[in-house]
């Protein structure tokens, strides 16, 4: 019985040895704040270090949240650089009622019999319905800042990455770097980095050419040494290199409402993200029409490839047999362009694929 006993204890503390790092690893992370939980609102008093990329990841849940914060705070003239001393409203505090003191009582009604009302025999009544919530895509914070977008002008930005303190060809998370600026930027302040590809031309009979740009890291600013602009790298999608783009632009994430069948556009795939020749469910793509055409975020393409030839009357008559092969969703417009994410594809598709908004196939 003694030894049973013994064994039982060695046992127990065997397996809370081996819980308890789950147990911690658990908690690590603080889960998202919301307003229920800072009923009487939240304010965060700004120190060294702090950015609103950071306190949107703290308190919302995703840094790419940040401009929920800025559209609180607009007192804030840069949303990537903040300094201590200010006070960052998180979750504003709710609206306070007042009401007049009355001296003089009013006279006492008399109040009314109430009148219930019942439906007549075989009537059912049905409950009231709350208003159903429009659908949105369904696409990560991540994903939807790294779509990109197609412009007809090369880009620029204020520098780029000269070296890093460790010799490395390329840079990612945790690496401290050093800067080639074209302008003062204090330190704290959040910067992107973006990789530029291009010219690319539509490989379709319409003349459009241009470079894509799409977000590959985050850098913050640090103190400068021995006068040269240091900065650590804070997240990385891809290696940083030199040849990389640095800019103030940082990306912000949205919802994505999806918008009814309109119909009536018509454009073509003019390239993707990567340098891939063929394009799939996930991938972010770029088409020739964009806001000046009418296209908006959330419009729903279809996509139709024509690389197969259908042939009848005994092989006289050919044409192209536009195959619909996926849909795809706006994410991001511009005047003469527009970014959209492929949701869904039945086979792969190369540039070139005819995108089509609405039901209706293409002409």
């Amino acid at each position: 019985m003694k030894r049973w006993g013994v064994r039982c204890s060695v046992l127990a503390v065997l397996c809370a040895t081996l819980f308890l790092p789950a147990a911690i690893s658990a908690q690590e992370g603080p889960a998202a704040a919301n307003a229920e939980q800072y009923r009487e609102g939240l304010v965060h008093p700004v120190v060294k270090g702090d950015t609103l990329w950071d306190l949107s990841a703290k308190y919302l849940g995703s840094p790419w949240l940040w401009s929920e914060l800025w559209e609180r705070n607009r007192f804030i003239t840069n949303p990537h650089y903040i300094y201590p001393g200010i006070k960052v409203v998180v979750f504003p505090p709710p609206p306070r009622e007042y009401v007049w003191e009355i001296r003089e009582t009013a006279p006492a009604l008399q109040a009314e019999p109430a009148v219930t009302t019942t439906p007549p025999p075989g009537e059912v009544t049905s409950p009231a319905v709350s208003p159903l919530a429009k659908p949105t895509l369904s696409i990560t914070p991540e994903e939807f800042v790294r779509a990109g977008e197609f412009t007809p002008e090369r880009p620029t930005g204020i520098g780029s990455i000269r070296n890093g303190e460790q010799p490395k060809v390329a840079f990612s998370e945790g690496d401290k770097v050093y800067l080639s600026l074209d302008k003062e930027i204090p330190a704290d302040q959040i910067l992107g980095v973006y990789r530029v590809r291009g010219p690319v031309r539509s490989p379709t009979d319409r003349p459009v050419s241009g470079y894509v740009r799409f977000l590959v890291g985050i850098l913050q600013v640090t103190e400068k040494q021995n006068g040269q602009v240091t900065a650590v790298v804070r997240k990385s999608f891809e290696d940083l290199g030199r040849e990389d783009l640095i800019r103030e632009e940082i990306p912000s994430y949205a919802p994505v409402v999806l918008r009814e069948e309109t119909g009536g556009v018509e454009a073509y795939v003019i390239s993707g993200r990567s340098v891939n020749v063929e394009l799939a469910t996930g991938d972010a793509v770029y088409i020739d029409r964009g806001a000046d055409a009418g296209v908006a975020v959330g419009d729903i393409f279809r996509l139709y490839d024509g690389r197969d030839i259908a042939t009848w009357g005994g092989g006289e008559r050919s044409a192209n047999a536009r195959v619909p092969v996926g849909k795809a969703v706006i994410v991001r417009v511009l005047p003469g362009s527009a970014t959209a994410y492929v949701t869904s594809a039945t086979q792969s598709f190369p540039a070139g694929t005819v995108a089509r908004r609405g039901s209706a196939g293409p002409r």
